[in-house]
């Protein structure tokens, strides 16, 4: 008998499921796009939102996951009776304020209007104060988990998070008995199991196996009255990654139609869900994932504490396996923020006339052109700095326009960029011993613009190869709960087997263009010149963002 796994996706404006055999054909798959969307300026009761925030909420997840698996079993139940396990990963670091039940706080009344209640999505930007707070509080200690964080604690990590609740809104930070991740919550409302996920813990805790969370020590030198926060705040038992949380309620399995008692993996960041749906789990290859940002993974045997970087995570993806995670905090969305408001109508009306998007038409304008005649040069960071800065006061910027310039010039002066800060990254990781020979790419972005690929290609002189699952995170999800369901049950005994088995194979490569080498390594130069003046010497960016903050706070 066929056996099947479901891999739970939740991004950033949309949950999307995928039901897929033990070979890693997709059967079916289903999406959901969130009632509230993301929340920046107002909550659902009109209350506004200052600068900085993006919330989600939980409400959406929960109608997410009945909506998803009505959509996946539709008129055929009968493949719910062999579905063996579940997989759930999420946006990381997304988390929430959770009572004692482990229900949302924002669910009682007296926290409707409170937006501290509510899910701070991965790109809320309220906490780089708080940030900032804790990395200097950890330089003056010389805390020996900073060299795994990039030498700065980043404020979409758990802990600023946490501080903002605590500074901020005191009466939230003390009222929730739990901060969870919700790749630790979603396994939760499926099996009502309150153990949470090693890899959650790593990625975006600043966990490690061998010293635990940071010390109460330090966290109340950090900030009065938060030494606790650790303690006190992210309980639970923590579990590898494929293996079981929990299993699937009575409950649970009634409301989604699905047999009792499924075992449910430990949740993970979504992006390190997409490095075994792509079939990974070899050293120097590069995964990345883009969709609204991009997330860059990569194992290594040996743990490095590589300044800049996300995180570096033991077991994060594959068990005896460092998991390494950089990556740009803006993609597939500032080209959606360009066609918006820089792309003329006569373009918009010739592409239509043509038969073809407005992306697909841009290309073909950029393309034609080549890198060689715009003059331009920009910086990635309309939604702050990832890696290897760490930054999310950064911003963006376009140097050399003039009266001629066009509008393909700035849209492939923009891709150029991205391909720029992607370079920097791999640099990064060989500036410590880490070759990368070639990146693999999955996700929206990387399947439906094969030219902003081959820019990438060109810029960092390796092969992209493009994964032929368009959301490997999803597929990644469904491998972890084939291993967490076990041989025994129709699945895998190991990650690695599993990814093999059920990971997407590849379905386009772009090889670099040698005729352009010579031209974009001077302009890379040039690249690295601005990004070390405007990133670490001129606080200028900074200096403009809070005109702009006081400016609408007024």
């Amino acid at each position: 008998m066929k056996c099947y796994s479901i891999g739970i996706d939740f991004g950033t404006e949309e949950a999307r499921a995928m039901l897929v055999d033990m070979d890693g054909n997709i059967i079916r798959n289903a999406g959901f796009q969130y009632p509230h969307g993301v929340m920046t300026e107002y909550l659902p009761d009109g209350t506004r939102l200052g600068p900085g925030f993006a919330l989600q909420h939980p409400r959406d997840y929960t109608e997410a996951l009945e909506h998803l698996m009505r959509e996946l079993f539709a008129g055929s139940w009968e493949l719910a009776e062999r579905v063996i396990g579940i997989g759930v990963d999420f946006t990381q670091c997304t988390m929430m304020p959770v009572d004692e039940k482990g229900m949302p706080l924002c669910f009682h009344e007296e926290f409707r209007s409170n937006p501290y209640a509510y899910v701070k999505l991965w790109k809320h930007h309220g906490a780089q104060r708080q940030a900032e707070k804790l990395t200097v509080t950890a330089r003056k200690r010389e805390e020996a988990f900073l060299s795994f964080c990039g030498g700065e604690i980043y404020a979409e990590t758990m802990f600023p998070k946490m501080l903002e609740t605590l500074e901020q809104a005191p009466k939230v930070y003390h009222r929730a008995e739990k901060f969870v991740e919700l790749a630790d919550w979603i396994p939760f409302w499926l099996t009502g199991s309150g153990k949470r996920s090693k890899s959650i813990a790593g990625c975006a805790a600043l966990w490690n196996p061998s010293d635990g969370y940071p010390s109460g020590e330090y966290l109340e030198e950090a900030a009065a009255g938060f030494g606790s926060a650790a303690e006190k705040k992210l309980t639970g038992e923590l579990v590898d990654v494929g293996a079981p949380v929990g299993y699937l309620t009575a409950k649970r399995a009634r409301q989604y139609g699905l047999p009792a008692g499924i075992p449910v993996a430990a949740g993970l960041g979504d992006c390190q869900a997409a490095f075994v749906g792509a079939g990974l789990s070899e050293e120097g290859v590069l995964l990345s994932v883009m969709g609204t940002s991009s997330c860059d993974m990569l194992v290594y045997p040996q743990g490095i504490g590589i300044p800049g970087l996300y995180g570096v995570s033991a077991d994060s993806m594959l068990p005896g396996m460092y998991g390494y995670e950089a990556g740009q905090a803006t993609m597939g969305d500032l080209f959606g923020w360009f066609v918006k408001n820089w792309v003329p109508g006569d373009y918009m009306r010739k592409a239509e006339e043509s038969g073809i998007n407005i992306f697909d038409y841009l290309n073909g304008l950029a393309e034609a052109a080549g890198p060689l005649q715009s003059g331009l040069l920009a910086l990635d960071w309309w939604n702050g700095n990832r890696s290897v800065l760490l930054d999310t006061d950064l911003s963006g910027m376009i140097l050399g326009m003039h009266m001629g310039t066009r509008c393909e010039d700035v849209y492939r002066a923009l891709a150029e960029a991205l391909a720029f800060g992607k370079r920097r990254i791999i640099e990064q990781f060989k500036q410590y011993g880490i070759q990368v020979t070639k990146m693999y790419a999955t996700g929206g972005v990387a399947s439906k613009n094969p030219f902003l690929m081959q820019v990438f290609s060109d810029i960092m002189g390796i092969p992209v190869l493009i994964s032929g699952v368009e959301n490997g995170s999803c597929v990644g999800s469904a491998i972890y709960g084939a291993s967490a369901a076990g041989k025994k049950s129709g699945g895998y005994d190991s990650l690695k087997e599993a990814a093999e088995a059920m990971g997407g194979k590849v379905s386009r490569v772009h090889m670099p263009e040698k005729r352009y080498r010579t031209h974009y390594d001077i302009l890379y130069e040039e690249y690295r010149k601005l990004y070390h003046y405007f990133g670490r010497e001129n606080q200028i960016m900074k200096r403009l963002k809070k005109q702009t903050e006081r400016g609408e706070e007024d």
